[in-house]
């Protein structure tokens, strides 16, 4: 049986006919509503069935757990789709400054706080996952198949042509489902490496930084909170425990638990609570004693970073990307992976406009994908390896390159702890606003060297750190 979604679409306002999205999770449909504007007919093939209610998948265990869209995922997010932000606030998310609402007690210090103009939304996950899922499903051009597995690709001699796909729970024949262009958004488990061994290509290789951790995560109605700020995080070296408590739709807290390799994590709201109250310092705990917990304790696993090399590949077949988790799954302590989607969707939105002009895909599509996509890849994962080895347990296996690094933003951390003006141009690193290299400019060096001459940033968040200066995110460097 062969199967290829049609429409009535004008063939001359699209270059492109049929483009196919493995996965219908946020880098899916982020990169579904970009093909949309230059193909005439995009699928999204999902195995999990509608969802049509912000609730957690079978298909993303992590569902129930801390999500952050960083600042500029969700100026992305509301380039691709206007209004989105407006939406989510109307049904519940919350927004905050991150300089003025967001308390982060890092490495035996508070960062700074101030008064910025970077916004971020705080949401539960399946809230933001719906939401953009009802919007790209509205799109005219856009057919979403659930309940549907992949049981492998369509090739022609060097091109994938499609896939091979069979409605879940049923043993049926195949259908095919032809397309110019697939894409894999099927996260860290894709199949794609064995696909590529199977059709006689070379296999990606893979970097894994194996800092297993563990999340726990709970819900709590939102009293009246009486803090200086709306949402706290406690992390960094040398604790192997953080914890992140965010507000959420719902008027409730979302409190996140992680502990590094075997630290037993706790399995019942009890052991939540002393868990909570074990961390470096006792905000947390504090904000949550008197709270009533709106579900069970859940938790969650997580292998390591993983990372596939595909740019490193000097053959790849034509008609097949990969993007997301299937190329780069990141700790999710750092809240990097739904932003480096949305990144990854506006690099592909840039490369399909070249194609237009160039009247096609190119040979080498796939080719220039891989390295395109490879900066932003960096910027994250090099984030990734400053903190991750840190840990003892790896490091053994800490490359040599990477100690110059992490004493110079050892000491940027520091500088966090007392100058609005560090911990400003941080977060606009860490939100994808600023390229990394800002951190190493004369104004933060300046800072860093001042920050040897003083404290940390107190042991309590109700301690307001007072501002060096006001800190204008247009006067950054």
């Amino acid at each position: 049986m062969r199967y290829f979604a049609g429409t009535n679409f004008r063939m001359s306002r699209y270059p492109l006919s049929h483009a196919v999205v493995l996965g219908g999770s946020i880098a899916g449909l982020f990169a579904a509503r970009v093909l949309s504007d230059h193909f005439a007919h995009v699928t999204i093939i999902e195995r999990d069935g509608p969802f049509p209610a912000p609730e957690p998948r079978k298909g993303v265990p992590q569902g129930n757990h801390v999500h952050v869209l960083l600042a500029r995922g969700r100026m992305i997010a509301d380039a691709l789709l206007p209004g989105l932000s407006d939406e989510l606030l109307t049904l519940g998310a919350v927004q905050l400054n991150a300089g003025r609402d967001f308390a982060w007690h890092y490495a035996g210090g508070w960062r700074a706080q101030h008064d910025d103009g970077l916004v971020f939304l705080s949401m539960s996950r399946p809230l933001l996952e719906s939401q953009i899922a009802k919007r790209i499903r509205a799109l005219a051009n856009v057919t979403v198949l659930n309940d549907v597995r992949i049981a492998g690709p369509l090739s022609g001699g060097s091109r994938i042509t499609g896939v091979r796909v069979t409605q879940t729970g049923r043993s049926a024949q195949a259908s095919e489902v032809e397309a110019d262009l697939v894409v894999d958004a099927t996260g860290r488990g894709s199949a794609t490496p064995q696909w590529l061994a199977e059709l006689g290509f070379p296999e990606p290789p893979r970097d894994l930084v194996g800092a297993r951790v563990a999340y726990t995560s709970c819900t709590f109605h939102r009293g009246r909170d009486r803090s200086n700020h709306r949402a706290l995080l406690v992390s960094g070296k040398p604790s192997r425990r953080n914890g992140v408590i965010f507000p959420i739709e719902g008027d409730r807290w979302l409190v996140g638990l992680q502990g590094f390799f075997d630290d037993p994590m706790p399995r019942d709201r009890e052991d939540f609570q002393a868990y909570a109250r074990s961390l470096a310092v006792p905000d947390l705990y504090e904000m949550i004693r008197d709270c009533e917990p709106l579900s069970e304790v859940k938790q969650y696993r997580f292998a390591g970073s993983l990372r596939h090399r595909y740019e490193q590949l000097s053959r790849l077949p034509e008609g097949l990307i990969v993007l997301g988790d299937a190329v780069c799954s990141f700790n999710p302590v750092y809240g990097q992976g739904m932003t480096v989607s949305a990144l990854e969707a506006e690099i592909l939105g840039g490369m399909l406009v070249r194609a237009k002009a160039e009247g096609g895909l190119s040979p080498d599509f796939a080719r220039r994908w891989f390295k395109s996509i490879e900066p932003v890849i960096d910027a994250a994962w090099t984030g990734v390896l400053v903190e991750d080895f840190w840990l003892p347990e790896l490091a053994e296996q800490r490359p040599l390159h990477l100690r110059p690094m992490q004493w110079y933003m050892d000491h940027v951390q520091r500088a966090t702890h007392r100058s609005a003006l560090a911990t400003n141009q941080f977060y606009r690193v860490i939100n994808f606003l600023d390229p990394p290299a800002k951190l190493f400019g004369p104004r933060m060096i300046a800072e860093v060297i001042l920050a040897g001459f003083g404290g940390s940033g107190g042991n309590s968040a109700s301690q307001k750190t007072p501002l060096r200066q006001p800190i204008h995110t247009s006067r950054a460097d």
